[in-house]
């Protein structure tokens, strides 16, 4: 018969349980899926047909009731397309590769050669172009006030200059876009290839090309050399 003494010790033991289920474990999950950055989603490739990697996802958010933003790439006939989705925390897994058969092997493969290009293309590269486009526009509009004022006329040359800035560094950020989407379009093209052939899918070495790495330290340049001629400019003008 079970004493007073042991249901408490019981009860708290269930208590301490459902706790760690409801609270503990959830951010422990979620602290796994931003390192892991690949998950798996459950029903993904029934409610978006014909995505290249299956259920396979990329991480992106997480929101305050542990819904979790996941990015799956799919391919279009010039490029390819991003669709965001929300999910339940409970219908996303955390793929393991050797508990995976061979198809989604080369499904989980390709997820993690892409998963990095894909976070610095969502997070670095689009978010640069946008806030470039808005920084010309800007520029742009100030530099036709300029050219239409008689006290301010002298400094169109100064906006001349930061509109060219802007202007070279919007070329090599969209090229740099351009690189990052060939890559990942490429790698999606050979895990589909892969689906036939497993030999036949691209080595991690695609990913860290001489060209991505050129134009992306390119435009680091350029943009360190427009950042440190603004910081100039606004010190000569104290």
């Amino acid at each position: 018969m079970v004493t007073s003494v042991e249901f408490t010790i019981i009860f708290l033991i269930i208590l301490l349980g459902a706790g760690y289920c409801f609270l503990l474990y959830p951010n422990q999950k979620i602290e796994k899926i931003r390192s892991n950055l690949v998950v798996e989603v459950d029903g993904a490739n029934t409610r978006y047909p014909n995505l290249p990697l299956g259920n396979l996802g990329i991480f992106f958010d997480v929101n305050d009731n542990r819904r979790i933003r996941v990015v799956f790439p799919k391919l279009t006939r010039d490029g390819i397309e991003y669709i965001y989705s929300w999910h339940n925390l409970e219908s996303i897994r955390i793929p393991a590769l050797e508990k995976t058969h061979t198809q989604s092997r080369v499904n989980l493969q390709a997820a993690q050669e892409i998963a990095f290009l894909m976070k610095e293309h969502i997070q670095f590269v689009e978010p640069e172009i946008l806030n470039l486009r808005k920084q010309w526009h800007k520029i742009n509009e100030l530099l036709d006030l300029v050219a239409t004022s008689e006290f301010y006329t002298n400094q169109q040359g100064i906006y001349e200059r930061a509109l060219f800035q802007i202007e070279n560094l919007l070329d090599k950020a969209e090229e740099l876009q351009q690189v990052y989407v060939g890559f990942i379009r490429e790698m999606l093209i050979g895990r589909q290839i892969a689906g036939y052939d497993p030999n036949l899918l691209p080595d991690k070495g695609l990913a860290i090309d001489n060209q991505y790495k050129k134009i992306k330290e390119e435009y680091q340049y350029m943009k360190d050399t427009a950042t440190a001629y603004a910081d100039l400019l606004s010190t000569s003008q104290i």
